[in-house]
């Protein structure tokens, strides 16, 4: 009697450990919050400024489909013989951005992928901004030309996540070419009150690194 009492003990820690044994996997289909804004300047007359947000739908553990909005801005100073301010020349460009990505997990915490994406219903527009600069009897219609234009891209790339340690906060990196494609007209005036404007074909290859910080909810399961 007292062999079956803890025979049957015995059994019911068993049972119970392996109640207490859970499998962790990816998600089947999890979701990630994705962004940055970020500014700096290069040499002393160079200067930008970049934003992007947007999500990340990604299924199982291969494939993720992302859609943004983003702006990138550039601003170059134009000086005077004595190095002092005189206007800024700003391009400022927006644009919906949609890529997919083929992921191989290397680490827990290490993603590697390869991505093809496409920038939509692009935005560019270009303009002067005058200083305090003291023009004198300078005619300053001049600061009124201005360049508008549009643009799509497509291209493709490689780049990594890396997740920050056990959390759900990540850092994306990758490293693209793309072909542009767009026009873009430009107002000039002539000095005497008139304006002239001429259009420009912008269809050209560029290559960039592009950055985001991320949170992925879901992305495991529990079994």
């Amino acid at each position: 009697m007292r062999f079956l009492f803890i025979c049957l003990c015995f059994c019911v820690q068993l049972n119970s450990q392996a109640q207490e044994v859970s499998i962790v996997e990816p998600s089947k289909v999890s979701f990630a919050i994705r962004g940055k804004y970020l500014l700096g300047g290069f040499l002393e007359d160079l200067y930008w400024r970049s934003y992007n947000y947007g999500g990340e739908l990604i299924l199982g553990r291969h494939h993720a489909i992302g859609i943004d909005g983003g702006m990138f801005r550039t601003r170059f100073e134009n000086d005077d013989s004595v190095d002092v301010a005189m206007f800024s020349e700003i391009e400022r460009r927006t644009y919906l951005y949609v890529d997919y990505k083929f992921m191989v997990n290397i680490k827990p915490q290490i993603v590697l992928y390869a991505q093809v994406f496409s920038k939509l219903n692009g935005r560019m527009w270009q303009w002067d901004e005058p200083t305090d600069y003291d023009f004198k009897s300078a005619d300053m219609t001049y600061f009124k030309e201005t360049s508008r234009g549009n643009f799509s891209e497509i291209g493709g790339g490689f780049g990594t996540k890396i997740y920050f340690g056990t959390s759900n906060f990540g850092f994306d990196a990758n490293l693209n070419i793309a072909k542009r494609f767009g026009t873009f007209t430009s107002s000039y005036y002539d000095g005497n009150g008139n304006w002239d404007y001429t259009t420009y074909d912008e269809t050209k290859m560029k290559a960039y690194l592009r950055i985001s910080f991320f949170y992925h909810f879901k992305r495991f399961t529990v079994h």
